[in-house]
């Protein structure tokens, strides 16, 4: 200590410097954060390891999805429903969760292109200056929007409008009316993707866009749907126009994208400020929680520049974005709202498109996981069993996958009431081959499906084991089958929360994928689906310890069959001993490979596995850790927090035992924790 004082330089001062130094290592994200709003009720510490969230929402053209972005060391590592948000919707559909994989994919557009090939941002920035002297001039300049409602897209087109050239036009697959199909999927659709609606913007449709594009000079193209890959009359019209298009695609070019002279990199949602109506006409705000990984400007942004002939961000990035100023402009109170995500009734509430009877032979879908096609990169999506099916893969009977609808033909006469097509071939995973304005189904790889429908076994019913004495919490998870509608929410949270890694294509086609958490489809004697989530059933009396040579799969005092996974051999004597197939065994080092592939950053608070290792549920027992360290009574599992319907609840079978559950599901002498109402 002598000896530090006499150089002037205290502890103190040395620690400090040494968290300034951390502080300029991290990535340019903790620069955004400096600007970000907790929200209220999330305790957050800045210690390693520790979570900080932030609430944000991501644009939909069904109404926005508010969410919490939790961020580990500086960067987001998952996303999970905002609690306020409860009272209104309940939980955040797979999708959605699956977009964090994309702020971090590879795939994403790296730089402008002309005539696809490189463009450098200075010639870049120079067209804009072009383009906003055209808009001024009166040229006329067409703008295709995302459909739904942006509260900041609304005032700069109320500027754009004083220019008499303009012409706005908006269009989403998903708002558009939908053809009624089978009942079960109409209602896995519409619950998962929310039923099509329309906002009162005065935009107009792209039938309007189609008829108007040969008199516009310039056509900015900013909607997420690749309109060419899903209409050939759209892909015809911009292979023959004069006008100057510009695409602004997150992803790497579509096919929307290549018809297009100029392409423009769109940042992701997590890296933007916004406004946006949800269903209910509440305005849903988003705050960027990390810099553009890439270069690359909002269409916020992109929009500023026209108007008021300022530096492309891709040039020169300010340390508070333009799109926040348009935030502040039309929500003054918008910091306030952040520290809820929402401000209720403060957008105009949209109109549900009502549904059409089809009697064609063939009926294009959306998908309940690809949408229409613009997910179907997405590896967590990919691997995700739609339960509905049984399948898995890149495309299926009802995708519209890789950007181009695939049409699948279904004979109804053949189909039994309330079943979903049983379509021989197709129902292999395909994916489109456009070839003109045709799409072609070609045959990628066989994958039988891992889980056929199954019959409902007898009900059985049986009262739940109560622990009133017992010192310690006894966890139980309590599944209400009748509210679940297999809409895998869970399954996503479960990934992103646990870091279960994709295997890839080939590993996936062995059936060596990794999910703890799968969804099984049975049909009752009345030939209704029911969906019974299956995750480790954590037995008190489970064949899993008994068999392990290392005792690597122990109990806990509070009734957790926990894994240690440095004892682990990967022997696999558990995965033969257990009659729920709930284990699962990394045959790779997955988690090596996917860090390399997207650069994802991990949840600090769940162990990585390697390879060789036997893994399952825990019930999230990381965070029931969390909750006794902050004093909360009830932790929530991450299934639990993303079912939208409620299905899922984690209990204390001291306090709450269920009068009656389902034993149908149980193996003998087990006496599973995990107890189906």
């Amino acid at each position: 200590m002598q000896c530090t004082e006499q150089k002037g330089i205290s502890r103190r001062a040395f620690l400090k410097g040494l968290g300034a130094l951390a502080l300029t290592a991290l990535p340019a994200c903790r620069r955004a954060q400096q600007y970000a709003i907790e929200p209220e009720g999330c305790p957050e510490w800045q210690l390693p390891g520790e979570a900080t969230c932030f609430a944000t929402a991501m644009p939909w053209a069904g109404g926005a999805l508010p969410m919490l972005a939790v961020c580990h060391n500086g960067l987001p590592t998952m996303l999970q429903p905002n609690p306020a948000y409860e009272g209104i919707r309940r939980g955040l559909p797979a999708f959605a969760q699956a977009a964090l994989l994309d702020l971090f994919s590879p795939a994403r557009a790296k730089e402008p292109t002309f005539n696809s090939k490189p463009y450098p941002a200075a010639g870049l920035a120079g067209a804009f200056r072009a383009w906003g002297t055209a808009l001024r001039e009166g040229r006329r300049v067409g703008f295709l929007f995302p459909a739904g409602y942006s509260a900041v897209r609304m005032a700069q087109v109320r500027e754009l409008r004083q220019y008499p050239g303009v012409s706005c036009y908006a269009y989403d697959p998903i708002a558009e009316p939908r053809s009624t199909t089978f009942p079960e999927l109409d209602t896995l659709i519409d619950r998962t993707l929310r039923p099509a609606v329309q906002y009162p913007t005065g935009f107009g449709t792209l039938a309007t866009l189609l008829t108007e594009l040969p008199q516009l000079e310039q056509l900015f193209i900013f909607t997420p749907a690749d309109a060419a890959g899903l209409h050939p009359e759209v892909a015809a019209a911009l292979r023959d126009t004069q006008a100057e298009t510009i695409r602004f695609c997150a992803l790497a070019p579509d096919l929307t994208a290549q018809l297009s002279r100029y392409t423009v990199p769109l940042s992701h949602f997590l890296e933007e400020w916004g406004a946006d109506a949800d269903a209910t006409g509440n305005l849903c705000l988003r705050q960027p929680v990390t810099m553009p990984l890439r270069p690359a400007m909002s269409e916020a942004e992109a929009l500023h520049c026209l108007l008021r002939g300022t530096e492309l961000p891709l040039v020169k990035r300010p340390d508070i974005s333009t799109d926040k100023e348009w935030l502040l402009q039309v929500h003054p109170d918008a910091e306030q709202t952040l520290r809820r995500g929402f401000a209720e009734n403060a957008a105009p509430s949209p109109t549900e498109q009502p549904r059409t009877s089809s009697t064609a032979s063939i009926v294009h879908y959306l998908h309940p996981f690809y949408v229409d096609g613009r997910f179907a990169h997405n590896a967590w999506l990919r691997e995700t069993w739609l339960p509905l099916t049984g399948y898995v893969g890149a495309a299926e009977a009802f995708l519209p996958g890789y950007g181009a609808t695939c049409a699948v033909e279904v004979n109804a006469t053949q189909l039994p009431a309330c079943h979903v097509p049983q379509l021989a071939h197709t129902c292999l995973p395909l994916s489109p081959q456009t070839t003109g304005a045709t799409s072609v189904l070609r045959h990628q790889q066989e994958v039988a499906p891992r889980r056929m429908v199954k019959e409902s076994p007898p009900a059985r019913t049986a009262p739940a084991p109560r622990h009133k004495d017992a010192a310690a919490p006894q966890w139980a998870l309590v599944i209400d089958t009748a509210l679940c509608d297999g809409c895998s929410a869970c399954t996503l949270a479960c990934r992103a929360e646990n870091n279960i890694p994709t295997v890839g294509a080939a590993e996936l086609a062995n059936h060596r994928d990794l999910q703890w958490l799968r969804i099984d489809h049975y049909r009752d004697a009345a030939q209704q689906s029911r969906y019974v989530p299956v995750m480790c059933r954590q037995c008190e009396n489970a064949p899993c310890e008994a068999v392990c040579p290392v005792h690597a799969t122990v109990h806990t005092d509070e009734g957790l069959n926990t894994m240690v996974y440095p004892r682990c051999w990967g022997t696999r004597y558990c995965s033969a001993a257990c009659p729920y197939e709930a284990r699962t065994f990394n045959y790779r080092d997955y988690s090596r490979q996917e860090q390399a592939a997207t650069a994802r950053p991990a949840n600090p608070q769940v162990t990585v596995r390697t390879r060789g290792i036997m893994e399952k549920c825990t019930y999230c027992v990381q965070r029931i850790n969390a909750a006794r360290r902050k004093g909360n009574a009830t932790p929530q599992t991450a299934c639990q927090q993303a079912c939208p319907r409620g299905a899922i609840r984690l209990v204390d079978l001291r306090h709450e035992a269920p009068a009656e559950v389902l034993t149908s599901f149980d193996a003998p002498h087990t006496r599973p924790r995990t107890l189906y109402l």
